[in-house]
């Protein structure tokens, strides 16, 4: 046998062509007896799609939180640290509540309650505006499509309450979700936090003893790519927000508070969570003046420039080392998969996937080199976080 065709053979992991194609056949035939029997995993799914939301909650908060008790943890043992954070957060919370909830529920509930008078002043407003202009007829082309679409909303919307016990069931379950995962979220972080190096010691003992070291380095990764994202994101909503409360105050905008808020609870997003804001809060200052839109425009385009080149890069840094392109093309995908997750998620899971695939690549480059290098090896075969994150 030529040596290029024996080297292609130990190459897929056989002794000889007919090991690797009854390899192949294997593993197709696995494939397709699991997808026959999927029903088996049925109850796995179920149980799985509960626990994960309480999971999530709680990894968010383990990686808000893991930094401070790590510091802490120099001063108290780390169970009286993880306790002082949960503390103090929770008597936050309550201090925010008393002292912000008010406003806030109160310009909500005026918000919703005014909003379809707001929406239709400020479309009389710009018909005006354009009436004499060739966008005119464009406007009214948008102006009936948008109705056309806002009728078929409240449809869908009175035929599901008409489906009565279905209906309450539906939004029971949410709601009983929702406050699940509220509650367990904390208590499960509250384990991850204290047991942080017991769980990691556990997890490193079950993997084979020649993984470890990748294992390690896996985690490594995964910990600070993850923990930096979800950090600098909490930490620049909150930034975001302080800033622009105020600012939105000193213009005179009207229900500054709810603007703000969702501002910083959607800024989240990457590019779509501030434009999402951006239309009705435009729509709320053209109901004041062509004055107050002009403010609005300049104080929101310099926020959001101050945040995206200072703020962000400041609390995040460049660990991620993802373009601009690919961050829109990953929130579409997940949108599509996953939807509101996939939208909130989608960048960490995409870290995640990131880190295996280019580990089992340089892995395959690393094999090919073993097999092939004399006709030319591959660069960059080394999996280390120093030569990831460079």
């Amino acid at each position: 046998m030529p040596t290029s065709k024996k080297n292609w053979i130990q190459f897929l992991g056989g002794k000889n062509l007919i090991f690797s194609f009854v390899s192949i056949l294997l593993g197709a035939a696995c494939i397709w007896i699991l997808s026959t029997i999927s029903f088996v995993f049925s109850p796995l799914l179920t149980i799985l799609s509960i626990i994960m939301k309480p999971i999530i909650f709680a990894m968010i908060l383990y990686y808000i939180f893991n930094p401070i008790v790590n510091r802490l943890e120099r001063f108290l043992p780390r169970i009286w640290g993880v306790s002082l954070v949960f503390i103090v957060v929770l008597g936050l919370l309550v201090l925010g509540g008393v002292l912000i909830y008010p406003s806030i529920a109160s310009q909500s509930a005026e918000l919703v309650h005014q909003f379809p008078k707001i929406w239709d002043d400020a479309q009389e407003i710009v018909q005006k505006f354009i009436e004499n202009t060739p966008l005119a007829d464009m406007f009214n082309q948008s102006k009936n499509s948008i109705d056309e679409l806002w009728t078929k909303i409240e449809g869908y919307a009175q035929v599901y309450l008409e489906k009565g016990a279905h209906g309450v069931g539906s939004v029971f379950s949410a709601v009983s979700t929702t406050l699940i995962t509220l509650i367990t979220g904390p208590i499960v972080a509250f384990f991850f936090l204290k047991d942080k190096k017991n769980l990691y010691s556990y997890s490193y003992k079950l993997v084979p003893p020649v993984f470890r070291k990748d294992f390690s380095t896996i985690v490594s990764i995964i910990d600070q790519q993850i923990g930096d994202y979800l950090k600098g994101q909490v930490v620049a909503s909150i930034i975001l927000g302080i800033i622009d409360w105020p600012l939105f105050l000193l213009i005179g905008l009207p229900f500054s508070g709810v603007i703000a808020l969702s501002a910083a609870i959607l800024c989240i997003i990457p590019y779509f969570g501030p434009f999402i804001v951006f239309i009705p809060a435009m729509i709320i200052a053209l109901q004041v003046s062509f004055v107050m839109v002009i403010k609005f425009v300049i104080v929101w385009f310099s926020v959001q420039l101050l945040h995206s080149h200072l703020i962000l890069p400041r609390v995040m840094g460049d660990r991620l080392k993802m373009h601009p392109v690919t961050i829109l093309f990953v929130l579409l995908v997940m949108a599509e998969l996953l939807g509101l997750i996939g939208v909130i998620f989608g960048i960490p899971i995409y870290c995640i996937v990131k880190v295996f695939v280019t580990y089992f690549f340089r892995r395959l480059k690393q094999r090919y080199n073993r097999y092939f290098g004399d006709s030319g090896q591959y660069e960059d075969v080394e999996f280390t976080k120093e030569s990831y994150l460079k």
